[in-house]
C-alpha cells in the first residue's frame, strides 16, 4: 500500500477545511440597531435602591416587561442566557457533548411543537405583549454588549419566554427525574415522586429544592395584622436561584418579590392588596405505558387490539466541538397515542405528563401578580395552567389559605397510577384535567394559621380544618410524607397561642430537628443498639457518646452538629439506606473531622459558611431545618460550603387599609452575575446573622434611598 506524504499538512488541512465551513455556516448576526431603534418606544425607568435591587417603573405593564428583561440582563446575563438556550433546544451549541441531553429533553418534550401551534392562538394578546417585551429589553441589552450573546439564541422572542415554562415547569414535580429512573438499566414496579431535583443542563448533582410558607390571620396575630412568611429553598445559583425585583406600572402592575432568570413577572411575593408564596409540591403527575411493538414492522405498537403506527419526529441537536466548530446530531423520536416514547434497555415506553404542551403559565402567573382579591387569584389558579406548586396565601382582608395546586390528570378509577401501566388499552389515556374544585385546600381554618413545608396537603393548618383524605381519589397520587420543618411548624405553632411579628420570625430561623423525624429517629435506634461501642475503635467510641448527647440543634455555635450532619446524609436522602451507610458516613465524618481539625467537637460554624466572591461567613441550619442548608459535604478545605436551600425571604405584612409592612434578604446580592460590583455579595452578612431589611414598596419610601436611575438607553 502505497503511504501518504505529509499527513500532519493533509489532516492539518482538513481541520482548517471544516473550521473554515464552520465559519462559514455560522448564523447571522442580528440586526443590533434595531432593538435599540425598538427600545426608543418603550416608556420605563429604572432605579436601583441602596442595595442595587432594581424598582421597574413603566407606564404600562408591557414596559415593565422590557425593564424587567433589561435589568435581569445586566445582573446575570450569562444565567439567563443559558436559561434562553436551555429552552431553545441549543444548550449544548454552548457547553458541548455534555449538555445534550437538555436539549434532548427538549425536543423530546415537544416544547416548540406546542409553542409553534399554540402560541397565536392560545396566548392573549396582552400576554404576547409582555412576553415580546421582555425579549426585547434581553435584545437591547445584547446590542449594547457585543460579544457576549450567542449567534444560536438572538435575537430573544416571545415565544422563547412562553417556551421556557412549558419546559420547565414540570421538573418541578420532578418529571426529569421520572425520566431518569425509567431509563435505569432494571424495569421499575412504580415510580417514586417524592425526591427533589431540578433539571440543570450543566451539572451531574441534583440540586434539592424545598420551600416553606406561612400565612397568619388578623385574630392570631399579635397586632391584627395579616402575616405572610415566603420562604422557598432553592439553588443559591444558577437558571433557578431567585432573582429580587419590584415592578410598578400605570395600569396596575404594583409586585415586589423574587423571580427566576428568563420570567417577566414576580413568580413569589406580593403586592397592596395580597401576597403569596409557593413551596414544591410532589404529586403523581407523570405516567408510563409499557409498549408492545409488532414484531413484523417496527413502526407499529398495539393498541385496543390492533396494530397502530408510530408518528415519528427527528431532534436536531447542536452540539459545539472546538472554537466554532459544531456538528447537528440526529436523534428519532417515536410518537404514540400516549405521548412520545423513550427507547430503554428493559423496552419502550411511552409517557404522558401534566403540562404537557402547557402554554399559559405565564399568562396565569401574570394574572395572580394583578390580583386585587382571593375571587381574582383563585380564578386565576381555576385556569388550571400550572402544572403543579403549593400557593399559601394572605391578603389585607384577613382571608389566608394553603392551595395544593396541581394539574390532576382525569384518570379512570381502579388501576395503580403509580405501577408502570399496559400500553394497548386506550382507555387509559387520560384526556384532561381535574377543576379547581377537586384541589386539595385549606381556607380560612378556625385556628387562623396555615402552613406548608413539602408536606402532605392534610397537614396545612396546626388545627382541625386540614383536607381529609377521604375526601380526594387515590388516582390524583396526593403526597402523605411529613418533613422536619412540618413537624417543627406544628409543634411550635401548635396551642392557639398568638404568634407576633417576631415570634414568627424566631419560627422562620428555629434550627432544631424534631425528635419524631424519620431520618432524627433512626440515627438514634442506631446508637442505641448494645453492641455499637464493641464494635468500634476508641476514637469512633468517642464520637458515638457525642451524638448521643447531641440536643439536635445546627446552631452556629453547636460542637456536635458538624459531626451529626455528615452522619445523617445518607438518611436524609433516604431514610431507608442500610446501616451499611451509616456506618461509612459516621466513620468517614470521624475520620475527616479528625484530620482537618483534631478534634469532633468543633463549633459548626468554624465548618459551615456561606461563601461568595472574596466573602465568607459562618451560617447555621442544615437539610431539612427551617433554616435550610445544604450543602456537598466536607471539601478539600474541611469546610462545608452552603449549596442550596435558604435564599431569597420576606416578612409581609397587611391590614385592612393596605400593606403594613415588607421585610426581605437575600443571600447574596442584587447583581448575582457581576463579581465587580459592590451588590454581588452584600447582603451576605445580614443573611447569615438572620437579619432583614425594609422594602422601600412605595415610591416616596424609595426615593430616599435612589443609587442610580435611567432609561435602559442610557446605558449606550
Amino acid at each position: 500500500m502505497k503511504k501518504l506524504r505529509y499527513p500532519f499538512l493533509i489532516l492539518s488541512g482538513v481541520f482548517l477545511l471544516i473550521y473554515l465551513v464552520a465559519l462559514l455556516t455560522l448564523p447571522s448576526k442580528p440586526d443590533l440597531g434595531a432593538f435599540v431603534e425598538k427600545a426608543a418606544a418603550y416608556n420605563v425607568e429604572i432605579l436601583r435602591d441602596s442595595l442595587g435591587v432594581p424598582h421597574i417603573y413603566g407606564k404600562t405593564d408591557t414596559d415593565v416587561a422590557f425593564g424587567m428583561g433589561y435589568a435581569q440582563s445586566e445582573d446575570d446575563f450569562e444565567t439567563l442566557q443559558d436559561v434562553l438556550l436551555a429552552t431553545r433546544g441549543r444548550i449544548a451549541s454552548k457547553y458541548g457533548y455534555t449538555a445534550a441531553k437538555t436539549d434532548y429533553v427538549v425536543n423530546f418534550m415537544g416544547v416548540w411543537d406546542a409553542v409553534d401551534s399554540k402560541y397565536e392562538e392560545e396566548v392573549p394578546d396582552s400576554v404576547k405583549t409582555i412576553a415580546e417585551a421582555f425579549a426585547d429589553g434581553i435584545n437591547l441589552y445584547a446590542a449594547q454588549h457585543p460579544g457576549i450573546w450567542s449567534r444560536f439564541l438572538f435575537p430573544v422572542t416571545g415565544r422563547d419566554v412562553v417556551a421556557g415554562f412549558t419546559f420547565k415547569t414540570p421538573m418541578f414535580y420532578g418529571f426529569d427525574s421520572a425520566l431518569g429512573k425509567m431509563m435505569e438499566p432494571l424495569e421499575p414496579s412504580g415510580m417514586e415522586t417524592n425526591g427533589e431535583t431540578a433539571l440543570m443542563w450543566n451539572s451531574e448533582e441534583k440540586a434539592p429544592l424545598g420551600s416553606q410558607g406561612i400565612a397568619i390571620a388578623p385574630h392570631r396575630s399579635e397586632d391584627g395584622f395579616t402575616r405572610l412568611l415566603v420562604n422557598s429553598h432553592q439553588p443559591l445559583d444558577g437558571p433557578v436561584a431567585w432573582y429580587e425585583a419590584r415592578l410598578h406600572s400605570e395600569e396596575g402592575l404594583n409586585m415586589a418579590g423574587g423571580t427566576f432568570p428568563g420570567v417577566p413577572v414576580i413568580i413569589h411575593g406580593h403586592n397592596e392588596h395580597l401576597g403569596w408564596a409557593n413551596t414544591v409540591n410532589k404529586p403523581d403527575l407523570v405516567d408510563f405505558y409499557e409498549i408492545e411493538v409488532n414484531p413484523e414492522n417496527e413502526m407499529q405498537y398495539k393498541l385496543d387490539g390492533q396494530w397502530v403506527n408510530f408518528q415519528k419526529k427527528t431532534a436536531e441537536i447542536l452540539v459545539k466541538f472546538l472554537g466554532p466548530v459544531r456538528w447537528t446530531f440526529e436523534k428519532e423520536i417515536l410518537i404514540s397515542k400516549h405521548g412520545p416514547v423513550l427507547e430503554t434497555d428493559h423496552g419502550l415506553y411511552a409517557v404522558k405528563w401534566a403540562g404537557a404542551g402547557e402554554v399559559r403559565t405565564l399568562e396565569f402567573m401574570y394574572r395572580i401578580n394583578k390580583a386585587k382579591n382571593q375571587e381574582a387569584f383563585e380564578s386565576a389558579l381555576a385556569m388550571n395552567a400550572m402544572p403543579s406548586i403549593n400557593y399559601i396565601y394572605a391578603d389585607k382582608e384577613g382571608n389566608i389559605a394553603h392551595y395544593y395546586n396541581g394539574m390532576f390528570p382525569d384518570r379512570p378509577e381502579g388501576e395503580d397510577w403509580n405501577a408502570v401501566l399496559p400500553g394497548d388499552r386506550s382507555e387509559l389515556i387520560w384526556k384532561g384535567y381535574l377543576p379547581f374544585g377537586k384541589m386539595p385546600k385549606t381556607v380560612n381554618p378556625e385556628s387562623g394559621l396555615v402552613y406548608n413545608a413539602n408536606n402532605t396537603p392534610f397537614s396545612s393548618t396546626d388545627g382541625d380544618d386540614d383536607p381529609q383524605p377521604a375526601s380526594f381519589s387515590e388516582t390524583m397520587g396526593l403526597e402523605t410524607r411529613e418533613t422536619n420543618r412540618s413537624l417543627q411548624i406544628e409543634a411550635i405553632a401548635s396551642g392557639d397561642s398568638i404568634i407576633g411579628e417576631e415570634d414568627l420570625v424566631d419560627l422562620k430561623y428555629d434550627l432544631r430537628y424534631h425528635p419524631e423525624y424519620p431520618p432524627v429517629k433512626r440515627l438514634q435506634y442506631w446508637l442505641s443498639q448494645s453492641d455499637m461501642d464493641a464494635m468500634m475503635a476508641p476514637a469512633y467510641r468517642a464520637a458515638l457518646e457525642q451524638l448521643r448527647g447531641w440536643d439536635l440543634s445546627t446552631g452556629k455555635k453547636n460542637e456536635t452538629a458538624a459531626l451529626a450532619l455528615l452522619t445523617l446524609k445518607p438518611l436524609i436522602s433516604d431514610v431507608n439506606a442500610p446501616d451499611e451507610l451509616l456506618v461509612e458516613a459516621f466513620k468517614n465524618a470521624v475520620d475527616d473531622l479528625l484530620r482537618f481539625y483534631g478534634t469532633t467537637s468543633i463549633a459548626l460554624g468554624d465548618i459551615q459558611k456561606l461563601q461568595r466572591g472574596e466573602k465568607e461567613f459562618p451560617i447555621s441550619g442544615g437539610p431539612d431545618i427551617l433554616r435550610a442548608v445544604y450543602t456537598d459535604g466536607l471539601n478539600e478545605e474541611g469546610e462545608m460550603v452552603a449549596k442550596a436551600g435558604d435564599g431569597y425571604t420576606m416578612f409581609v405584612a397587611w391590614d385592612s387599609t393596605g400593606l403594613k409592612q415588607s421585610r426581605a434578604i437575600h443571600q447574596y446580592g442584587a447583581a448575582k452575575g457581576q463579581e465587580a460590583s459592590p451588590h454581588y455579595n452584600d447582603q451576605m452578612k445580614m443573611f447569615t446573622d438572620h437579619e432583614l431589611r425594609d422594602i422601600p414598596f412605595t415610591r416616596e419610601a424609595l426615593e430616599q434611598q435612589v443609587e442610580e436611575r435611567y432609561h435602559p438607553l442610557d446605558r449606550e
